[in-house]
């Protein structure tokens, strides 16, 4: 059966002052009138019910994604004692689901991520779940991408595999890091890159396989407490084992490294929102481009991204700035320099402003 991991243990650092430690962006109502991880539910839920949803976050996360998500079985929000990046998330889900189920096939997904073509998404996950299904198979969904993108990371991929329905199966070649402008452009006039999505999906059997070969030491973790995983005693082995965990992501741990990936390229209007110049293709823009959220007032401004949902926002004069206020914090920066508002953190916790973030 297919089971989904939905990985929910992200800080949302580029969405401060919005995003605090206490709330980040997965459950902020980036992209409408509902948590980005409501929405990341709700978009699998009718192909993957809400009995076969997991979702592991840190521990200060699990009570909340409890009451966001209450209709997920308890048993299946998992926090862990300590954050570790995605490497030892999907190895603690795939323990799990193996342990319960010898046959799971996982979707791995990030519970912070907009997709618009929601049918089409359902559809590259029955196509993956029946190429996993052929053999020892590491698949990643790669998005064809629509301009020359600096902000994500690319996917080279190789030669047709195998047809998946309409699908094509490709081999990946390799992982590329993010560009710059001009590499940009090649890559999107090649054809062979598609957008690092962050998304995938094997058997739990195959992905142990590859922790046990590629990061031996997670994978004598995971089975040192295997007889613990689904039972009362889970959270204290966690405990035991996880703040000596190396914090490795999954990307760089296995994809990378591993020689059995393949990729289904999709075309699903995908967006990260990795921070706030995202939000550009998210929200309506008025006939000056500007996109707003709350009381704002723009005289000869362009270009604009506002959020400020407590008072009215007014701005003379200016192009393409973001200013997200808060009741204790404003944030003002070029849209250029989005990407820095995590560096910004950074700075507010060495002038001792720990209580803002």
């Amino acid at each position: 059966m297919i089971y989904a991991l939905i990985m929910a243990g992200g800080s949302g650092t580029r969405f401060w002052p919005e995003s605090r430690k206490s709330r980040p962006k997965q459950f902020l109502n980036i992209a409408g009138p509902k948590s980005m991880i409501r929405l990341t539910v709700e978009r699998i839920a009718t192909e993957i019910p809400v009995g076969r949803i997991m979702v592991i976050s840190g521990a200060s996360h699990a009570d909340e994604i409890r009451n966001e998500l209450p209709e997920l079985n308890p048993e299946m929000i998992v926090a862990e004692p300590w954050s570790r990046n995605t490497a030892p998330c999907v190895a603690l889900a795939a323990y799990k689901l193996r342990k319960a189920d010898p046959d799971a096939v996982m979707a791995v997904l990030p519970a912070d991520h907009t997709i618009g073509k929601e049918e089409a998404f359902l559809d590259a996950l029955r196509h993956g779940a029946d190429a996993v299904s052929r053999g020892d198979y590491l698949l990643t969904f790669g998005v064809v991408p629509n301009r020359p993108e600096t902000g994500y990371g690319y996917i080279r991929i190789g030669k047709v595999a195998f047809s998946v329905g309409p699908d094509k199966v490709h081999k990946v070649d390799a992982f590329v890091e993010k560009p710059d402008l001009e590499t940009a452009r090649l890559y999107l006039a090649s054809g062979n890159y598609l957008w690092n999505s962050g998304m995938f999906m094997w058997k739990a059997s195959d992905i142990i396989r590859a922790i046990d070969r590629r990061l031996p030491r997670l994978g004598a973790a995971m089975k040192s407490i295997a007889s613990a995983l689904n039972t009362i005693e889970e959270a204290d082995a966690l405990r035991g084992v996880y703040q000596s965990l190396e914090s490795i992501s999954i990307d760089y741990g296995i994809m990378e490294r591993a020689d059995n990936v393949v990729c289904i390229p999709i075309d699903v209007d995908w967006n990260d929102v990795g921070s706030w110049a995202a939000v550009v293709e998210l929200w309506p823009a008025d006939k000056t481009g500007n996109v707003t959220r709350g009381q704002t007032l723009f005289l000869d401004s362009r270009n604009c991204v506002v959020s400020s949902n407590h008072r009215l926002a007014t701005l003379i004069g200016v192009e393409d700035l973001i200013v997200v206020d808060t009741p204790d914090a404003l944030m003002v920066c070029h849209k250029d320099r989005a990407q820095d508002v995590k560096r910004l953190q950074e700075v507010l916790a060495e002038q001792g402003y720990e209580d803002l973030l």
